[in-house]
């Protein structure tokens, strides 16, 4: 090759490493933008001091200690997974429906079960109060027996270690928690199944039909545990979207401390009153929540992307 030659090619090595230093430090800038701003309130506790004269970090210890706090947090671990379960139920064939089926009116099909996702939080609890103003909404108010008001006031009064005493009505409960948790919840955790549902393909699926299994059968015993990984992680993080809903629950539940005040909410109403302490103590269990269940997720083998 003649030194021309060599020239040319060096000067292309160096363009394509100067190229890829380029995309690796934008890459390298927004992760630094993400810990820098997560490490703020880390960095806002060492310097705060209490009235007293107690460190942030005692004030952080003393938050987290708040009986309040640890109510926010068990009520948020309660309504989402409770919320999680139904979303199963309906999340589980609607999911394998979408993966293996040609539905006509795909698109719309697609466009109303992202809507939820894609939407302000504040339109779901908006939407919901409307609702419950509606002769539909009355009519399930009305509906809603006594008994089972009393049941998941006992379970919701038992996973969040306080009494709970609600009306038969669904808005500002703490059970209307459930129902706002759950339309967002629910979408998100349809497309996360799809997402198990599709790795697998149809193949293995096919087989188990030809060797004599009915649609039933092979959905039971060869779709879901190919796909079990898969739907766990999904479900994890389905959990997660539950937890950290605030807008819907806020509309439609209110904001009610030993009632309402799930973990977004209380941090709302700590920073409103002026509690800083408290509401970065809520937001580094927030933090922490989140970050053990991306681990969980990908442990699991969750697919990077749901759609």
């Amino acid at each position: 090759m003649s030194v021309d030659g060599v020239r040319q090619v060096a000067r292309r090595d160096l363009g394509n490493r100067l190229f890829s230093a380029v995309l690796g430090s934008v890459l390298v800038l927004f992760l630094s933008l993400i810990l820098l701003l997560l490490a703020s309130n880390v960095i806002y506790l060492s310097q705060s001091r209490g009235p007293e004269g107690q460190t942030g970090w005692q004030l952080l210890l003393a938050a987290v200690r708040n009986p309040e706090n640890l109510f926010a947090v068990r009520l948020s671990v309660a309504t989402a997974s409770i919320t999680v379960l139904l979303a199963l139920v309906i999340g589980l064939p609607a999911a394998y429906v979408l993966s293996r089926y040609r539905l006509p009116g795909s698109g719309v099909i697609d466009t109303v079960l992202d809507l939820p996702i894609v939407l302000p939080p504040p339109v779901i609890g908006i939407s919901l109060l409307i609702f419950f103003q509606t002769p539909a909404g009355r009519w399930v108010d009305h509906i809603t027996p006594q008994w089972a008001v009393a049941t998941s006031n006992k379970v919701l009064s038992l996973l969040s270690g306080h009494a709970i005493e609600d009306a038969l009505e669904w808005t500002y409960t703490t059970r209307g928690i459930i129902v706002a948790q759950f339309f967002v919840a629910c979408s998100f955790g349809v497309r996360a199944i799809k997402a198990a549902f599709d790795t697998i393909g149809t193949r293995h699926e096919e087989v188990a039909r030809t060797l004599g299994c009915t649609k039933r059968q092979a959905f039971f015993r060869v779709v879901l545990p190919m796909a079990s990984a898969g739907i766990v992680a999904g479900t994890i993080m389905t959990w997660a979207r539950a937890i950290a809903e605030f807008g819907p629950v806020l509309f439609f539940s209110g904001a009610t401390r030993w009632k309402t005040a799930v973990l977004p909410v209380a941090m709302f109403l700590s920073f409103s009153a002026g509690d800083i302490e408290g509401a970065v103590a809520l937001v580094l269990i927030m933090v922490a929540i989140s970050a053990v269940t991306l681990l969980t997720f990908k442990k699991l083998g969750g697919r990077g992307y749901l759609w």
